[in-house]
């Protein structure tokens, strides 16, 4: 069976998988952009569509898809995390909040986060309350970011977006067995 070692592994489950979703997102924005500019559609009819009347919007699902990471790494980075993920209101504005998210999870250290990997926490939920970083990323912080980014992508497809299963996944670094 082949193995392989990685140091940094905190940083590998949590703020790698979140980098390669963001790109993810940006490719499927621009399938969207793409598909309501070929069907004549108002790209604000999309970013204000909602699954059911009661949840949020798309452009809100993509705020959070955006806010989420930065606001976990901002426990393990050198300085504040940039403000995303509160008023976006275009394609362009969230392309932006992409990049500026993802040159921030950039910054975060590998080393750091697995030294503090331990650290408590407090939730998005009640400040008052916390868990353990690698707690918070397993059951609340990947699951919620996940959550955002799969309503967001079943939007756009309730919508008509060419997409499949690829895009939301994206590339994926393999290596040869055995």
């Amino acid at each position: 069976m082949t193995h392989i070692v990685h140091e940094g592994a905190f940083h590998r489950l949590t703020v790698t998988p979140m980098m390669a979703a963001l790109e993810n997102l940006k490719d499927i924005l621009t399938k969207a952009e793409a598909h309501a500019a070929d069907t004549k559609k108002d790209p604000l009819t999309l970013l204000n569509a909602r699954l059911y009347p009661d949840m949020f919007s798309l452009v809100q699902q993509l705020q959070y898809a955006l806010f989420i990471p930065c606001d976990f790494a901002r426990h393990f980075a050198e300085y504040p995390p940039p403000k995303v993920g509160y008023e976006e209101s275009s394609f362009a504005e969230v392309h932006e909040g992409i990049g500026l998210a993802r040159a921030y999870l950039l910054s975060v250290s590998p080393a750091r986060m697995d030294e503090l990997a331990g650290l408590v926490v407090p939730t998005f939920f009640d400040e008052s309350l916390g868990l353990a970083a690698e707690s918070y990323a397993a059951h609340m912080i990947m699951p919620d970011f996940y959550f955002h980014l799969t309503v967001a992508y079943a939007i756009l497809r309730h919508h008509g977006v060419p997409l499949g299963k690829r895009d939301f996944i994206g590339k994926i670094e393999t290596v040869p067995i055995g």
